[in-house]
């Protein structure tokens, strides 16, 4: 599977955004482990504690990923709007998200056998959102835009 990454536009008053450190460089795909494993890293002595720490960490973090990968399920459109309180108008879905850093949104859309996904990331200082849910099969997201703290989203 591989996600295609759909260009948004910004359609408010940028200039009252704050910066947010480094989070395009981390992202939310980052992983504890990764984070960890940066953390250990600057660390200047003690390399077979380390060594013997990471291997450890790596079993747990990997038997942990696996589980929840395998428990999540992706939602319906319907479903996914219940949730969140969003709303499909005709081709428009409209997803309240509220944030302070729009220009970080990332949508990003993947075809899958049966379903077509969509993911949204949407990163704040401690922590943020990550939604997937499922479109038709014959639907598509043509574009996307972030006004007045709502994301639209546009059907195909």
């Amino acid at each position: 599977m591989e996600w295609m990454r759909l260009e948004l536009s910004i359609e408010d008053n940028l200039n009252k955004q704050k910066s947010i450190p480094d989070i395009s460089n981390v992202g939310l795909d980052v992983t504890a482990e990764i984070m960890h494993n940066n953390f250990l890293t600057s660390i200047p002595h003690l390399d077979e504690i380390k060594i013997s720490h990471m291997s450890m960490m790596s079993e747990i973090s990997d038997a942990i990923e696996k589980d929840k990968i395998s428990s999540r399920e992706n939602r319906s459109l319907d479903l996914f709007l219940k949730d969140i309180g969003g709303i499909l108008d005709d081709s428009k879905i409209k997803v309240p998200l509220a944030t302070e850093f729009p220009t970080e949104i990332i949508v990003e859309t993947c075809k899958n056998e049966n379903e077509n996904l969509v993911r949204i990331l949407s990163p704040e200082i401690f922590g943020g959102m990550i939604e997937t849910f499922e479109i038709g099969k014959n639907k598509k997201i043509s574009s996307g835009r972030w006004v007045n703290n709502y994301l639209e989203l546009y059907l195909e």
